[in-house]
């Protein structure tokens, strides 16, 4: 499990996008896997679990301080030997940790099915540390009767910084889901809907305290902290667009 950090996050407008990212270009390097791709981003596709009443949604509306999430999270494009990780988010007032495991995609309905994560998972640690965050997925999957709730996707450029801190940056742009995936579905792109088209998540990530040219940087362009979620935002625009159509077919 990561060790606990502190998690901000700003709801910014794209049009300020440009002069942010020159911005934090002077203090940060894109990381070496937004580095490597076409336009510095990559595509990050997620299927959030939930249990049938909906309780990790709710516990988010209902300002619950201390709630996991369960989903798992592919990226880019779907090729023969994609992968899958399997990744519980816990959040603790501001601070977050996350198990994290790897496996690969076509192998992910066989270990859901057999339960048997020591047969699946790749690059596997001295300690076994990934099996046992597995297991604890597993363990919860079942146990509170999981399924895919919501297929969220979005374009991410990432950034660590240059000088200490052990500071993330990421934009996280073109937010978009639709409701009850498959797990067939993790690429899909039709029939998705946008929470907020004209907005980018800025997400902050840092142990203990942030360098103070970002504090500048949100002062300068007068950026609002606030609790955003990217699985209820976008259960939110789908249930909307759909009573939306409900309403236009009478």
């Amino acid at each position: 499990m990561m060790i606990s950090r502190l998690e901000y996050k700003y709801l910014a407008p794209v049009s300020l996008l440009p002069q942010i990212r020159s911005e934090v270009l002077i203090y940060a390097n894109y990381d070496p896997y937004a580095d490597m791709r076409p336009n510095k981003e990559y595509t990050v596709r997620s299927i959030y679990l939930d249990t049938m009443n909906l309780r990790c949604y709710w516990e988010k509306i209902d300002g619950y301080k201390i709630r996991n999430k369960f989903r798992i999270r592919v990226y880019n494009e779907e090729k023969d030997y994609s992968l899958a990780f399997l990744e519980i988010k816990r959040k603790n007032e501001n601070f977050i940790s996350k198990d994290r495991a790897k496996l690969y995609l076509k192998d992910l309905l066989p270990l859901l099915q057999s339960k048997k994560a020591d047969e699946y998972l790749l690059e596997r640690t001295s300690g076994d540390i990934e099996l046992e965050e597995a297991n604890r997925f597993l363990f919860h999957y079942h146990s509170k009767q999981l399924f895919p709730a919501n297929l969220v996707v979005y374009e991410r450029e990432a950034f660590m910084g240059k000088f200490g801190f052990d500071l993330r940056v990421t934009f996280d742009k073109n937010l978009r889901g639709s409701i009850k995936p498959t797990f067939n579905d993790f690429y899909k792109e039709v029939d998705l809907n946008y929470p907020f088209k004209d907005f980018f998540i800025l997400e902050i990530k840092f142990h203990q305290k942030y360098p103070f040219w970002i504090q500048q940087m949100i002062i300068k362009y007068n950026l609002q902290r606030i609790s955003v979620s990217k699985y209820t935002n976008c259960i939110d625009i789908n249930h909307r667009q759909m009573r939306l159509t409900r309403m236009l077919a009478f």
